[in-house]
């Protein structure tokens, strides 16, 4: 049955999909021509399909994309999208295995499955098949007629190069367009990873804009409802390949997701991404610059650290949605059934432990063929585990190099290109030095091993590993909090120093005049040169280091002053003498058997996780050190470009990839154009600053969750819950942080609640008496330096900062994982 043919009495035979493409085609609109297989056309029918005259008159080499057509598909109610089968760039005699798969893609279980979440009968089952010429796509993708986040009356254009098979089934990031509806003006413009055509670096020309958007909002007009239309362009005009009613309002996107998150996980339910191991160290929203660059960087560097362990049709390891970074949780969970772990333990470990299902706690191993084809790589990266302490050798010296290189000359005696192309080279080497870092991440196999060692002895994991962790040599940045304690307690011998910063309003702006000459400035500025790279998201060079700006370390140090002298060694021996009652009572439950084998096994198993830690901190300290010099070479352009009018403010240098600032250094006429850019981006940052995002998700989900954000955080009656990740208990009033540059607020003696912490929060943990944040589990930051510490912590808290109230009373009994409000 060609397109041209199907009247509307035919919709229950066709379906929607190829219903809708023939009402297109028939109106006028730009549709690739093609014929329907009826559902109920008798299996005779289909074999005689190779026949067909309508395939006659299309050339010998014409290919075809072969894709369902249910009943109901593609429908206001339900979409089915990636529920039945696609096949494209078939050939003609391959036309009949095709369809005959679509068919039978009915039957399949997540079909079944979501005909039955929805409550759609047996009479739904019957599948047209729409055949249709493809169309040699140049660029192609999706567009919605309205806003799906917002619920604006726009156009939202996602483009990519190629077939949009990718795109539609998250494999890419697409460019993204905002386009109004009302003149075709270009609202704002994001380019993706797949984006290099035009001059800005995206896909789609601001002419072939303006002509799809007339186009998309003719085919609004046409239905009389916003569509979720899929097109493409073959280098000389556009294609409509599908459209559908768009099937969530905003205003259902909350309903819809309160029972999204009640279905248990399935198999190809979409991409699992999570950011709450990312949310400490990165921004709510990263400058455009930082996060292009990191995902960019991140990637090469996983695809080479992981090999064949990643599964390419799972996509990239890292993505960005909305402005945050997030990790493939999907390509971890494959890795955990290669090692045959539990995802649970995984899961555990980055923070998601209400994510966590019965089945979660099974360890399943992926088939012999599949491990075997992997096992070089385990090889690879088993040796690096068993290198680990000279790699971390190899890392220092080759940050010595690093640092040197950047270091060599002043940025501002040297032109753009030679600031860029030192750059550029970082950019190209950053992911060989990245991969120490997931080196030392990789702690989940062994935390695996010690926790069934505990199981089987029946003794408790946190009692027996948060005590070692805590005890012994401390990671660098428990260290800079005592080196802090020791400048406080140095400060007392000093009077002058002590007068000014305990008479000082909390800005210290005059802090370097008014101390000049004093030991207490000399020893500051050496405290500065260890950790002054260290600062709040030091991750991203968009943002200042403390050394720029070190009242918040001042402001720690005022703090203690105004107290008795903190005994830290008093805590290093309690904590100490806590890890070796810890060991004797698990002795204690051995046999004689297993402390012969079990016991030195685990120790050196439980030394190992210690260095691991330790380590941890120090790349991370190591690698942000370099973006302390690099971001000197940032700031040079930044002020270049200011000076030359080409962006307003120097943090707008930010706002501007680097693949645009050197197409500027390289051609100088392109400079005036960075303003638009900047002022594009900024308002791209603004419309999605308020964006509630999900720490996990489906990305198939996004839309629902994002809309629906976290809801109502409640009165907080009751007890909060959260994942112990330092034993101990305290009694005290709560101080409630959503950033550190809130540091003032901050009082000794209290408890921290934060969303999550990075080293900048370190001067503040010297002050506290507890720990509450929303994010993180045992590899987090807040989790390292609590331990060390001694501080009682609990992490995953949810809506900890919305709940609880600056001068709250609270008992936070960390090893019950609860916290009670008085």
């Amino acid at each position: 049955m060609r397109l041209d043919a199907i009247t509307p009495g035919d919709l229950a035979r066709v379906g929607g999909k190829a219903f809708n493409c023939a009402r297109l085609k028939q109106a006028g609109f730009p549709v690739p021509d093609a014929i329907v297989v009826p559902s109920d056309a008798p299996d005779a029918a289909i074999q005689r399909l190779a026949g067909d005259p309508w395939l006659d008159t299309l050339p010998a080499d014409t290919t075809f994309a072969v894709r369902s057509s249910g009943i109901g598909e593609d429908s206001a109610g339900h979409s089915f999208a990636g529920i039945h089968e696609t096949h494209l760039n078939v050939e003609r005699n391959q036309l009949l295995e095709a369809v005959l798969v679509c068919r039978r893609s009915a039957e399949s279980e997540q079909a079944r499955a979501y005909r039955q979440a929805r409550q759609l009968g047996e009479d739904d089952v019957r599948i047209a098949v729409l055949v249709q010429r493809m169309v040699p796509a140049v660029t192609s993708g999706v567009a919605f007629t309205i806003n799906p986040i917002t619920g604006a009356d726009e156009l939202v254009v996602n483009a990519g190069r190629g077939l949009g098979e990718a795109l539609v089934s998250g494999l890419i990031d697409p460019d993204e367009f905002r386009v109004s509806k009302r003149d075709g003006t270009v609202l704002s413009a994001r380019a993706g990873t797949t984006g290099n055509g035009t001059p800005d670096g995206t896909t789609l020309s601001a002419a072939q804009l303006a002509s799809l958007g007339a186009l998309l909002t003719r085919i609004e007009q046409h239905y009389g409802a916003p569509q979720d239309v899929e097109w493409c362009h073959d280098g000389e005009q556009f294609w409509i390949v599908q459209s559908r009613p768009v099937t969530a309002s905003p205003e259902s996107f909350k309903s819809e997701v309160s029972s999204l998150k009640s279905e248990e996980p399935t198999t190809g339910a979409g991409t699992e991404w999570t950011r709450a191991n990312l949310a400490e160290v990165l921004p709510e929203q990263m400058s455009p610059q930082a996060l292009a660059a990191y995902e960019d960087m991140l990637n090469r560097a996983q695809a080479k650290f992981m090999g064949r362990l990643m599964a390419p049709e799972l996509g990239p390891m890292m993505k960005s949605f909305r402005g945050r970074m997030y990790m493939n949780l999907s390509q971890m969970r494959r890795i955990a059934t290669l090692i045959g772990s539990p995802p649970a333990d995984m899961l555990r470990s980055l923070g998601h432990p209400e994510q966590i299902h019965p089945q979660d706690e099974i360890a399943t191993r992926a088939p012999l063929r599949e491990f075997l084809a992997c096992l070089p790589d385990f090889l690879r990266l088993l040796s690096y585990d068993v290198r680990a302490e000279a790699l971390m050798r190899r890392h220092e010296a080759k940050t010595r190099e690093t640092i040197a290189r950047i270091t060599a000359s002043d940025p501002r005696t040297l032109s753009d290109r030679q600031i860029r192309d030192t750059i550029q080279w970082w950019i190209q080497i950053a992911p060989d030095d990245i991969q120490i870092v997931f080196v030392m991440t990789g702690v989940v196999t062994r935390e695996t091993a010690i926790r069934k060692a505990c199981d089987q002895v029946g003794f408790p994991y946190e009692r027996l590993v948060y005590t070692q962790l805590a005890a012994g040599k401390r990671s660098v940045s428990t260290q800079q909090g005592i080196d802090l304690v020791a400048l406080a307690a140095s400060v007392r011998h000093e009077a002058r120093a002590m007068k000014y910063l305990l008479e000082n309003d909390g800005t210290f702006t005059d802090f370097r005049t008014a101390l000049a000459g004093t030991t207490f400035l000399e020893r500051f500025d050496r405290f500065l040169d260890l950790y002054g790279h260290r600062g709040r998201y030091e991750s991203d060079w968009a943002i200042p280091r403390l050394h720029e700006n070190p009242a918040p370390a001042l402001f720690a140090i005022q703090q203690h002053l105004h107290g008795r002298q903190s005994d830290l060694k008093a805590v290093a021996e309690r904590q100490e003498a806590d890890a070796a009652g810890a060991w004797r009572a698990f002795e204690a439950r051995l046999t004689t058997w297993q402390r012969w084998t079990m016991l030195p096994v685990l120790r050196g198993m439980l030394r190992r996780l210690k260095k691991q830690y330790i380590w941890r901190e120090q790349v991370r300290s190591d690698l942000t050190r370099i973006l302390r010099y690099a971001r000197a070479y940032h700031l040079t352009l930044a002020d270049r470009f200011v000076e030359r009018g080409w962006i307003d403010r120097r943090d707008d240098y930010f706002l501007i990839r680097l693949d645009e600032v050197g197409r500027a250094i390289d051609d100088p006429q392109l400079g005036p154009g960075l303003r638009e850019i900047a002022g594009r981006r900024a308002a791209e940052l603004a419309a999605e600053r308020d964006l509630e995002m999900p720490m996990l998700m489906r990305e198939a989900d996004l839309a629902a969750l994002v809309h629906a954000g976290h809801g109502d955080a409640g009165t907080g009656d009751g007890e909060l819950k959260g994942l112990c990740v330092s034993p101990g208990s305290v009694d005290a009033e709560v101080v409630v942080m959503r950033d550190p540059s809130e540091f003032a607020t901050m009082k000794r003696g209290a408890i921290l609640v934060a969303p999550a912490t990075d080293p900048s929060w370190t001067p503040l943990f010297t002050l506290a008496s507890g720990v509450i944040v929303e994010v993180g589990g045992m590899l987090s930051h807040a989790s390292t330096i609590a331990r060390e510490y001694g501080l009682p912590a609990l992490a995953n808290v949810k809506n900890a900062t919305r709940i609880l109230k600056t001068g709250d009373r609270v008992r936070l009994d960390a090893s019950g994982g609860r916290v009670t409000r008085y």
